[in-house]
């Protein structure tokens, strides 16, 4: 896919994907781990945790993931 079509949500959500599977928790400094492949495709944004949490927000409004507690632990619960 070229990058130009390539969003947050959509990127994030196939990175979910592959790493844990539906049932499986996972920190948030489990997601800033892959700060250096956003940076890769997005090099002029500045805040990329920044948007690495909005992003996550948006996959648990799409039903892709849940906040398990208020200290950056995350679940996956859908494909």
């Amino acid at each position: 896919m070229p990058v130009a079509r390539r969003t947050w949500n959509s990127e994030l959500a196939k990175l979910v994907e592959q790493n844990w599977k539906v049932g499986q928790t996972f920190a948030l400094a489990d997601v800033y781990r892959l700060e250096a492949h956003f940076k890769r495709l997005y090099p002029s944004n500045a805040n990329i945790s920044d948007k690495l949490r909005q992003t996550l927000q948006h996959l648990r409004d799409k039903g892709l993931v849940e906040f398990v507690d208020d200290m950056g632990t995350y679940r996956r619960i859908s494909r």
